[in-house]
């Protein structure tokens, strides 16, 4: 009996063991399922990731840049480089295919000599954004509430949108990619849309000042080498700089043409007469040796002397300039009261590459809008709401107001000659084509140049120091690596 109960004892050990270990078994076996489980998720997420990174979908959705507590997504950042760079590429068309440059080769060549041109981008975009921001901030801190000029803008704005995506049949997110090379959707455009227009808004209804005559004279006053012209004359004697007998030469003949000046005509005549062999067709010239309206606000070792606010006519001094002595006799310094005109335009661009028949039909369009102002108010301020709502220019948010347009003014010929021909008249109209296409125009007035470019300067100099002051409550910190990333 004793053997047969150890047997049976040992048989149920056996069992419970056997049974353990198969419990074991199974536990391990779960262990494994659960971590490859793990494995697989892991495997998953790192892929999506991978995936998001791949498509510069999760870079766009991290924080670029932050101005005060307001954050700039990656996208955000990348849709104003590339409107930005778009808008600078469209407007130097010529100039950069001059200079053999591509929007492919382009951020790489030298914009200045210390910089780039996709620095230049980068540096620009940085500023707009924090420009926009901190308009948009104090806005919002203010409580101020869009104008109804400033919604009817932007509502405009967003229509223009809509109506270009109807007309390429295709939707307006998609159109909005396909223009801003960024995976941006209609409600986001609208959100960035907004909140610069609002912060624009706000700055021009409660902070840009009107200026009086009075003022103008004021700041004219304060600042008049940025605006004052003067005339003068000058002979050059060269001499080799590495030769010290030839300068010293030149020196001598400098100065003894300077001493035997009695008058503007003497100037003239020994010019005339003392002229090297390469100066005689220039200085046997009257005009030979002149200047007419030089910009006081230039810099330079002649004009120094010219506008130091002791000079009086029939002033002579021998200045040193490289490789020559300049000998230059002071005529006068005045205020330019030349005309300059104010005119406001809508562009309605043509493409390049159109042909007559889209040529005509752009400037069709250009008509019938000029006809639909006539039968409205027909008012300058009717005139740059319909800027504001058509005009592809970027000053389209200004009513397409363009100041200060004179002879000097670096503008298209058929567009400048519109807006001086001398019997334009206030409220004229009428449509010019360039080479950007059709452009609907609107004659505001003449004014004096100077007081036109003191308006201007002091504008942008209370502009300036407003935002000086914003650009200290709203600090702006940029995370370089999200940038790098998605532009």
């Amino acid at each position: 009996m004793g053997k047969g109960a150890r047997s049976r004892k040992e048989r149920a050990q056996e069992q419970e063991q056997k049974v353990a270990q198969q419990q074991e078994q199974k536990g391990k076996r779960r262990l494994r399922k659960a971590l490859c489980g793990l494995a697989a998720i892991l495997v998953l997420v790192l892929l999506v990731f991978g995936l998001l990174y791949a498509t510069g979908t999760l870079q766009r959705h991290m924080t670029a840049m932050t101005v005060g507590d307001s954050k700039i997504s990656g996208e955000e950042y990348s849709y104003y480089y590339n409107m930005l760079r778009s808008n600078f590429l469209s407007s130097n068309e010529s100039y950069l295919s001059s200079m053999g440059l591509t929007s492919s080769t382009l951020d790489d060549a030298n914009y200045t000599e210390d910089m780039t041109f996709g620095e230049y981008f980068r540096q620009q975009t940085d500023s707009t954004i924090r420009v926009s921001y901190e308009l948009y901030n104090e806005a919002t801190e203010n409580g101020y509430e869009m104008s109804q000029e400033g919604q009817e803008n932007y509502d405009a704005n967003i229509q223009a949108v809509k109506d270009a995506a109807k007309k390429s049949d295709t939707s307006e997110t998609k159109y909005l990619q396909t223009v801003t090379g960024v995976s941006i959707t209609m409600e986001e455009y609208e959100e960035i849309l907004w909140k610069d227009a609002l912060g624009k808004d706000y700055y021009e209804n409660t902070q840009a000042k009107e200026y009086t005559a009075e003022d103008l004279e004021a700041y004219y006053e304060e600042n008049a080498d940025q605006f004052d012209l003067a005339d003068y004359r000058v002979f050059q004697v060269f001499f080799d700089a590495e030769d010290e007998a030839s300068k010293t030469a030149a020196k001598e003949k400098a100065d003894a043409f300077a001493a035997a000046v009695t008058d503007e005509q003497s100037f003239i005549d020994m010019a005339k007469e003392q002229a090297a062999e390469d100066q005689v067709e220039q200085y046997s010239e009257p005009d030979g040796t002149l200047t007419e309206g030089a910009a006081l606000s230039a810099s330079g070792t002649v004009i120094d002397w010219v506008k130091d606010s002791s000079r009086k006519e029939g002033d002579v001094e021998v200045l040193e300039i490289s490789s020559n002595y300049s000998v230059v006799y002071f005529i006068d310094r005045y205020r330019d009261e030349s005309e300059s005109v104010d005119v406001r335009h809508i562009l309605l661009p043509v493409a390049k590459d159109s042909d007559e028949e889209a040529k005509a039909e752009v400037k069709t369009e250009a008509e019938a809008l000029l006809e639909e102002w006539k039968a409205g108010e027909a008012t300058e301020d009717s005139f740059a709401e319909l800027a504001r709502e058509h005009s592809s220019d970027s000053n389209a948010s200004k009513g397409g107001l363009y100041t200060g347009i004179n002879e000097s003014t670096n503008f298209v010929d058929t567009f400048k000659n519109w807006c001086l021909d001398e019997s334009r008249q206030v409220g004229d109209t009428g449509i010019v084509e360039t080479e950007y296409g059709y452009h609907i125009m609107y004659f505001v007035g003449s004014r004096p140049t100077w007081e036109s470019s003191a308006e201007e300067a002091l504008t942008n100099d209370d502009y300036n120091a407003y935002l000086d002051e914003m650009d200290e409550k709203y600090p702006m910190e940029q995370n370089d690596k999200v940038i790098d990333m998605v532009i």
